[in-house]
């Protein structure tokens, strides 16, 4: 039977700070009596501004909206998107992503949350526009439906300097928590941990060959150190590459 795995990144990050440029001299002010009108806002194509309002009721089952406001107007129109009827109240314009050369805009929000058996996944769509005259494209084509399949689940946990104790602990009993919810053996789990080194906790086989696998994690001591997430990521992939990495994929070029 073919299988499925997911892999999960649990650490601490610290807020990234953002900044831009405000033109204070010459002020536009752009205004629509739209609920969170505003929440996201992207500059597109130079002459214009893309803003998101997550919490506009546009149809039944259908929220958040998209406006193109004109810098030469002060004006904002509407952006036209047909919505799958599948994405319910997905909130469009939550996130906004923009890029120049050529511009694209990208729309993305949630929709409501699917319950499969005992576990709960919340859904997305995104749109990705060009330019009016080209339209936009879907992404994904289809919202995923509840997996059929077995599961095989990495978890990847921060263990440097920068997690407390109490975080780490948090982290154990969400890892415990997880294993437990899944039937065995249909699903089988692995853990490493990283800072600047990586361990290996237990493996697949570690796992299936133990009557109890939840004492696996009473082991599990926080290692400490510095934090190397990007070389923690592609060290799982790599570990885990002989088990679960479709093949033909190189790297971090395939969706898992």
């Amino acid at each position: 039977m073919s299988r499925t795995c997911t892999a999960l990144l649990l650490f601490r990050a610290l807020a990234a700070s953002l900044g831009f440029n405000l033109d204070t001299e010459r002020v536009t002010r752009f205004h629509v009596d739209s609920p969170g009108f505003g929440h996201s806002v992207v500059q597109y194509a130079n002459s214009r501004v893309v803003v998101g309002a997550p919490k506009e009721i546009k149809a039944v089952n259908q929220m958040g909206g998209l406006y193109e406001c004109h810098y030469h107007t002060g004006g904002c129109e509407p952006v036209s998107l047909t919505v799958p009827p599948e994405a319910v109240n997905m909130s469009l314009g939550l996130s906004l992503a923009a890029a120049t050369n050529p511009s694209q805009l990208l729309a993305c929000g949630p929709t409501v949350h699917q319950a499969c058996r005992q576990n709960i996944y919340l859904m997305g769509l995104c749109f990705l526009l060009v330019s009016p005259a080209q339209g936009y494209k879907k992404l994904p084509d289809a919202l995923q439906e509840c997996p059929r399949q077995d599961q095989d689940i990495v978890f990847l946990i921060d263990g440097s300097g920068s997690i407390s104790s109490s975080d780490f602990a948090k982290m154990i009993t969400f890892v415990r928590s997880v294993m437990s919810q899944f039937p065995r053996p249909r699903t089988q789990f692995s853990l490493m941990q990283f800072s600047h080194q990586f361990r290996t906790h237990f493996t697949f086989k570690d796992f299936t060959s133990r009557s109890d696998p939840l004492r696996l994690l009473d082991s599990v001591r926080q290692l400490r150190g510095l934090t190397y997430t990007a070389s923690a990521i592609r060290e799982v992939i790599t570990v885990h590459r002989p088990k679960w990495v479709p093949q033909g994929c190189h790297d971090l070029d395939c969706h898992y």
